[in-house]
């Protein structure tokens, strides 16, 4: 099963530069158009299946890149289970803030998350971040991999082995199916509109093929 995950385009909260992952904010046109080029580029793929998660960022999303399609796109269907990780209390704030204060957590000197990724695994990550939520509201790393460990068991119980499967979704999410799943350790944050592609295996093995493209025309 081969499955194109776009990361949705730019938001408000990504132009302000504050956390986001079940918080929800409206595309920006600079989003609408990150959604465009990533149908153009994708307008020759035939895909037998489109999902997106249920916020609306990822789904006004998703309808920009099927418009764009020169096949028979198939329905859109929104689903919880690719949400972005739930960020809890931080969600709403500044990204300067709540990266720091994981990187100091980690006995690490930036608020890049990229940069953080080098030193500590997602596992790590999402459990510090977890600790760090004064509420513990958002998702530790458990949570989180058992709700896509799940997501990935019903695109296989659904669709069949060798099915194309659009995804759009969030832009950690991608990135920890490329390293936890897909065992790709210097994968880049993806950018908005970018595209990853991942092959899934009838036994849920995961293989990397691309992330973070922002040029090809596939």
């Amino acid at each position: 099963m081969r499955i194109y995950a776009v990361r949705h385009g730019q938001t408000i909260f990504n132009w302000l530069d504050k956390v986001q992952g079940w918080a929800d904010t409206p595309l920006t046109p600079k989003g609408e158009a990150d959604g465009r080029a990533a149908g153009q580029r994708l307008k020759n793929v035939h895909f037998d299946a489109a999902l997106s998660s249920d916020t609306s960022r990822a789904i006004h999303t998703a309808e920009f890149v099927l418009a764009e399609n020169l096949q028979t796109p198939p329905a859109l269907v929104s689903t919880p289970e690719w949400r972005e990780y739930f960020f809890g209390s931080f969600e709403g704030g500044g990204n300067h803030d709540m990266w720091s204060a994981v990187a100091a957590a980690l006995g690490l000197m930036t608020d890049d998350p990229s940069e953080i990724a080098e030193h500590a695994d997602m596992t790590t990550i999402m459990d510090t971040i977890y600790q760090l939520d004064p509420q513990h509201l958002g998702e530790d790393a458990a949570a989180f991999w058992q709700r896509i460990d799940q997501a990935l068991a019903n695109l296989l119980a659904k669709y069949p082995a060798d099915a194309t499967i659009l995804l759009v979704t969030h832009g950690q999410l991608i990135g920890n199916l490329a390293q936890h799943y897909g065992q790709l350790m210097t994968a880049q944050r993806p950018q908005n509109g970018s595209v990853a592609i991942f092959d899934l295996s009838a036994t849920g093995a995961l293989q990397v093929q691309t992330v973070n493209d922002l040029t090809t025309v596939f």
